[in-house]
């Protein structure tokens, strides 16, 4: 799961002008490396020799250097960003994050212009690129990102940059834009599981007729029963037109059970013991849409906590919420042993392999275990 954000920062400070005061940042570009130590050495050996072409050639330079600075100041004042997030992302699925830039300014255009999301303290290894952006304009665009493990990631800010005029310097400052993204499980495809007969597993017969599956009995023929539900060997024992009838079916049910007790020995934040549980919360979503997507009546258990997942979807996105904010626990020594679901139907269970022995055994349909 993502860790847990520091607190959000506080509001920036105000200007003469009204609008908020953000700490501006200046970085070199390799170019900007090779003009500062020319202009040095031009500086030097002007002084030196008191050549009066040095000085000029000094000039020139040194007026680039604060032609750059006044510029590139000019394109980023008066900018404002705005982030426009999904509302339903998977863990290892790309999504798109739409980025709107206004330029404020009344008259003055802005130019390459960069906008970078900030997410821990840290921007994204993705850009959006501004090449112009008029005066009063706002400008639209979107950048692909994907995040690798679930849980609830915070967007702190947006980092605005821009090398215009000349490519010499990066001057940057940050904009504060705090939003949260819950980042649901991974699906994964779960038919090539060892579940078999999964049409008939779950299912909870009523004692009626109905076109189910199971026998119910017999009976004579009526015009416009079907057919093919005919017991020619009782029909013609009798001389008359026999039909077989079948129990009607009623919703069927599984419940899956999701293991969030750890042995203590077994440290929950390590890289390889967090990819293991990982897959367990995804083996367990997986499970909880392929059913749901079926028909299936799914009761999802993680522990102590429970819930339902509807014939017709109610309920699934809660329950993909709940597995993206799980977070595996050791498990105290006198926590009662997990069982099977006594009612809900057939009970799959996922677990870590290492904590098998804290569920009772027998009564699931299914066990799957993660990690070595």
């Amino acid at each position: 799961m993502a860790p847990e954000a520091a607190p959000p920062p506080a509001a920036a400070p105000v200007g003469w002008w009204g609008r908020p005061r953000h700490r501006t940042r200046l970085t070199f570009t390799r170019e900007g490396k090779y003009l500062v130590v020319i202009t040095l050495g031009v500086g030097f050996a002007a002084l030196n020799t008191g050549n009066n072409l040095l000085y000029l050639f000094l000039g020139m330079q040194l007026s680039m250097i604060i032609v750059s600075g006044i510029l590139s100041e000019q394109t980023l004042r008066g900018l404002s960003v705005a982030r426009t997030l999904p509302r339903q992302v998977y863990a290892g699925r790309p999504f798109l994050t739409g980025i709107a830039l206004t330029n404020d300014k009344r008259r003055v255009p802005s130019f390459s212009v960069q906008v970078e999301d900030v997410i821990d303290g840290r921007p994204l290894a993705k850009k959006c690129y501004f090449l112009k952006v008029p005066a009063g304009a706002r400008q639209h665009t979107s950048y692909r990102a994907e995040f690798a493990r679930r849980g609830l990631y915070r967007y702190q800010g947006l980092k605005v940059g821009t090398r215009f005029p000349f490519g010499f310097f990066v001057k940057s400052r940050r904009l504060d834009a705090p939003s949260e993204l819950l980042v649901l499980p991974r699906i994964l495809p779960v038919a090539h599981l060892d579940l078999e007969a999964q049409d008939h597993l779950g299912t909870v017969l009523r004692a009626r007729r109905g076109l189910g599956r199971e026998f119910h009995g017999l009976r004579e023929y009526r015009a416009g029963d079907d057919a093919r539900d005919i017991h020619w060997k009782r029909s013609a024992r009798e001389g008359r037109l026999v039909l077989r009838e079948y129990e009607s079916e009623g919703v069927r049910r599984v419940t899956v059970l999701l293991n969030d007790r750890l042995p203590a020995d077994l440290d929950p934040t390590a890289d390889e013991n967090a990819a293991d549980l990982d897959r367990c919360v995804d083996l367990a979503a997986s499970l909880v849409v392929h059913f749901a997507e079926r028909g299936f009546t799914v009761e999802l258990r993680t522990g102590d906590d429970h819930g339902q997942v509807g014939t017709d979807g109610r309920g699934l996105q809660p329950a993909l919420r709940r597995l993206a904010l799980l977070a595996f626990r050791a498990a105290a020594p006198d926590t009662p042993t997990l069982r099977a679901a006594p009612r809900g139907g057939p009970c799959i269970l996922v677990t870590h392999r290492r904590a098998r022995h804290l569920v009772a055994a027998g009564g699931f349909a299914r066990v799957y275990e993660q990690g070595a």
